[in-house]
């Protein structure tokens, strides 16, 4: 009689969440459309030179490719790249398309059908690597924030640093510790399994796999900051220097983690037409190049996602290989 309660209280918290996530969307959108000339619009996106938006498009592939070199990094020894870089696609691409992060939950079990690997093992990669762009992430808003002259200079950016690369060598250095602890305060299934993911993520990735994963990190996004400064310059022919382009950039992919509508439609547009406002940007200008930037990162990688997961045996489990015990 009792279990009826807890179903609807999840129902309610999930419906709760899914409103609230549509309401930021469109509370985003309709400010990125308050004020919007419609005939300069319409201008400004058929001023657009071809060869620019070319341009713009190599920058993406580009950042795709690092994507996909990053994953088969953190992979273990034997992943062919070309496997890597379907599971990129096929993530980024549904993560557009679906809500709640979708296309992550895709790409573990894409992964392990091809390479037999744990489902545990490869959700502790697919981690690694969402910790690896929020690093990244942070770095790009701290160079921002230092750049822009706010008075604190390198201090917080270096605290940050600091306190990141000290927890994790705490948790790798006491490890023992903390199994024993997890052990100690959780249930038993509980228990193991924060072992199983601390060892994965703590205890058996390679220093050299996490600081190459990094250096990869840093070059994703750098393309990905590449196709906003070919867009910003060379396809809107917007007057901005490179602080600037950098500052919204780093408000663009902030306000892209707020949880919203799949794709960020809506907070995509918002965040990029209320950063270039801070620097003159004209609204109608602010929300086409926001309108195409967003559609460079939206539709080709859609687009492939939707082909590959149509194609024949794309799905066909792999056996699993030997040695797949091995560390990661």
């Amino acid at each position: 009689m009792n279990t009826p309660k807890p179903l609807s209280s999840l129902l309610s918290r999930r419906g709760a969440l899914f409103f609230l996530q549509a309401f930021v969307s469109l509370a985003a959108l309709i400010y990125a459309l308050s004020g919007v000339d419609l005939p300069l619009l319409w201008a400004a996106l058929c001023g657009y030179a071809l060869w620019a938006v070319g341009l713009s498009l190599c920058a993406v592939a580009l950042d795709y490719a690092c994507m996909g070199l990053r994953l088969r990094n953190l992979l273990p020894g034997g992943v062919p790249y070309g496997l890597s870089l379907k599971a990129v696609l096929l993530c980024v691409g549904y993560n557009n398309l679906l809500p709640a992060k979708a296309g992550d939950a895709m790409k573990v079990f894409f992964l392990t059908r091809k390479t037999g690997r744990p489902l545990l093992d490869i959700s502790s990669i697919v981690l690694w690597e969402r910790l690896l762009d929020v690093l990244s992430l942070l770095c790009v808003a701290l160079l921002a924030y230092t750049l822009l002259g706010t008075g604190q200079r390198l201090l917080l950016p270096l605290l940050l640093a600091l306190g990141g690369g000290g927890l994790f060598l705490c948790l790798r250095h006491w490890s023992a510790w903390f199994h024993a602890a997890y052990a100690r305060f959780f249930p038993g299934r509980m228990a193991t399994l924060c072992t199983r993911l601390h060892e994965q993520l703590i205890d058996n990735i390679s220093l050299c796999r996490v600081m190459g994963g990094f250096l990869l990190s840093l070059c994703i996004w750098s393309c990905y900051f590449a196709s906003f400064v070919i867009s910003f310059r060379l396809v809107a022919e917007l007057p901005l220097d490179g602080v600037q382009m950098l500052t919204v950039f780093a408000v663009t992919c902030l306000g892209m983690a707020i949880p919203s509508s799949p794709g960020g439609l809506g907070v995509f547009e918002g965040a990029m037409v209320l950063s270039l406002s801070w620097f003159g940007v004209e609204q109608s200008a602010a929300l086409g190049i926001a309108l195409y930037t967003h559609a460079l990162h939206f539709l080709p990688a859609a687009l492939a996602a939707v082909l590959l997961n149509g194609s024949r045996g794309f799905w066909k489990e792999t056996s699993r290989p030997a040695g797949a015990a091995e560390a990661i």
